[in-house]
């Protein structure tokens, strides 16, 4: 009897680009719109990540589980709200969903990932690309390296947490 494969989704949750994997290729990266009033730009990227979710973007079936980058709480800026929005809006629409969802503080990601916890964004890029052969490091920073690396590391925690490999991409 063979247990089908779970399709864990992991989120870096980001207002100008939001990281997106499920632990095959390719990864994507939802830029915000610029411009227009904050709540249209929510929306926007809200609807992304949940095309996302739901297999549109890619040919998969819906998210069993979506791994989401908490907040980071030394952050300061005017953006910390509306980020916080972001994320809030996104786990409303997964609880709507019935979508199971975790979320992971940015410290235990890199724990967990680099073995440290203060891990800067160049050693997790590092550690994903020799944990996983991803290759993170020749995509430019501008297309969203960091926010794809971080997404893969999420949706690679949730598949080792209910004991599954990553998917064959």
């Amino acid at each position: 009897m063979s247990t089908r494969q779970l399709r864990v989704v992991g989120l870096d949750l980001s207002l100008t680009s939001t990281g997106m994997s499920d632990g095959s290729r390719p990864e994507v990266v939802q830029t915000s719109p610029s411009g227009g009033p904050i709540e249209a730009r929510l929306d926007t990227l809200v609807q992304g990540v949940m095309d996302f979710v739901h297999g549109a973007r890619v040919p998969h079936a819906m998210a069993d589980l979506v791994v989401i980058e908490g907040a980071s709480y030394g952050s300061k800026g005017s953006a910390v709200e509306q980020l916080a929005a972001l994320r809030l809006m996104v786990r409303h629409r997964l609880w709507r969903r019935r979508v199971p969802f975790a979320l992971v503080a940015p410290s235990t990601l890199k724990l967990a990932t680099t073995g440290n916890g203060r891990a800067t964004k160049a050693l997790m890029i590092a550690c994903v690309d020799a944990k996983y052969g991803t290759g993170f490091k020749s995509i430019r920073i501008k297309d969203g390296r960091d926010d794809r690396a971080d997404a893969f590391a999420l949706a690679a925690m949730g598949l080792a947490r209910v004991g599954q490999p990553l998917p064959v991409g």
